[in-house]
């Protein structure tokens, strides 16, 4: 079992060290897809604005004056080259490390909600108003069964004595009514469920929290571990997404200020079509064409797919990505497998190491 269980983690480290070997190449390919992207962006949306422009809007654009003209362009760049100073591996991983604090305080901010709600729906309280005739009431009450000692549900308790309420001694709920006690092992049930939701998180910038280990993003480096690596690689291509549509959404607000466009769609509509949870009508590359009722809504949307498409060498490295990550996929299947023997094999040891230790301590003992 030690030599099984020595080669497991043996096998771990040399999965580990070959993700350290293979990270610089890994590196050097996102680096490169940011350079040629950075290189191509501004070519991209000056195709997208000039179809806007010339094709979609051509009235609008020769009653522009000439200054105006000129100031459009001047502000393309100007909001081209900004997002491109953004457009580095370091930057997207700290936008990525930053997305990530966000999920995490959305989903503590829903949890203590939850958690309030369901307070609220065990406080005892006289109700206001009653409820109209044949209305059927959803609680989170027990059922009056629950509630009767003559209960055959109850067998299991009886001769207890009905406790207070639980959560009365945490002063959160306060004390429930004679009527509404519940049998013990059900109450403490419960509260041990409540309890355990109702956790004290350190802050973004603690060790650990209930939702896993801290993100990846912030190591300064790609990750060793290939599983981590793969939730880094995820949040990478995010936080592009992200930077990408906040260059379209800065370009829409500009059409908008100087007349060539004469609606603006907000970032959540932008974003909700990139997740394609939008219904979308046929539109060139890197723009966004909505059927909303009465208006032809045409937006520019700057994506990575369509820039790959403009750009022969951006699906050139992006394949080359594909394949890193085909890579490391591979390597987390791999080492979620060697991870779990190595938990089987440290169970077993100390099941083994318990059972000597339990019965030398009885052996030892004195007989009575």
């Amino acid at each position: 079992m030690l030599d099984s269980l020595r080669d497991a983690h043996q096998q771990l480290e040399g999965l580990r060290q070959q993700r350290c070997e293979r990270n610089p190449e890994l590196y050097r390919d996102l680096a490169l897809y940011l350079q040629v992207l950075r290189d191509g962006l501004l070519t991209t949306v000056q195709q997208a604005c000039f179809h806007l422009a010339a094709e979609v809007h051509p009235d609008r654009y020769r009653a522009m004056e000439s200054s105006q003209r000129r100031q459009l362009h001047r502000r393309l760049r100007a909001l081209v080259r900004r997002a491109c100073s953004l457009l580095t591996v370091e930057q997207l991983a700290q936008l990525a490390a930053q997305q990530a604090r966000e999920r995490l305080a959305d989903q503590r901010s829903r949890q203590h909600q939850w958690l309030e709600g369901l307070g609220a729906e065990l406080k005892p309280g006289p109700r206001l108003g009653g409820d109209p005739p044949g209305s059927v009431t959803l609680q989170l009450h027990p059922p009056l069964d629950l509630l009767d000692p003559a209960s055959p549900l109850l067998a299991g308790f009886a001769g207890a004595e009905a406790p207070a309420h639980p959560l009365s001694s945490r002063g959160e709920l306060g004390a429930a009514p004679d009527d509404a006690r519940l049998p013990p092992g059900l109450m403490e049930a419960f509260t041990a469920v409540v309890e355990h939701l109702d956790l004290d998180h350190e802050d973004d910038s603690g060790a650990a929290d209930s939702f896993g280990p801290p993100p990846p993003w912030d190591q300064g480096q790609l990750p060793r571990e290939a599983t981590a690596l793969l939730v880094w690689l995820d949040g990478f291509e995010e936080a592009l997404g992200r930077r990408l549509r906040n260059l379209s959404h800065a370009i829409n607000v500009e059409l908008l200020r100087l007349g060539l466009s004469r609606s603006l769609l907000p970032l959540s509509l932008l974003e909700a079509a990139c997740r394609g949870q939008l219904e979308q009508r046929q539109a060139p590359p890197n723009l966004l064409r909505l059927p909303v009722p009465g208006l032809d809504a045409l937006a520019v949307l700057l994506r990575a797919t369509d820039l790959e498409q403009q750009l022969p060498a951006l699906d050139s490295c992006r394949n080359r990505w594909r394949q890193h990550r085909q890579e490391v996929r591979r390597m987390a299947e791999l080492s979620r497998r060697l991870r779990r023997r190595v938990q089987v094999l440290e169970a077993e040891q100390l099941w083994l190491q318990d059972i000597a230790t339990t019965q030398s301590s009885t052996a030892g003992s004195p007989q009575t």
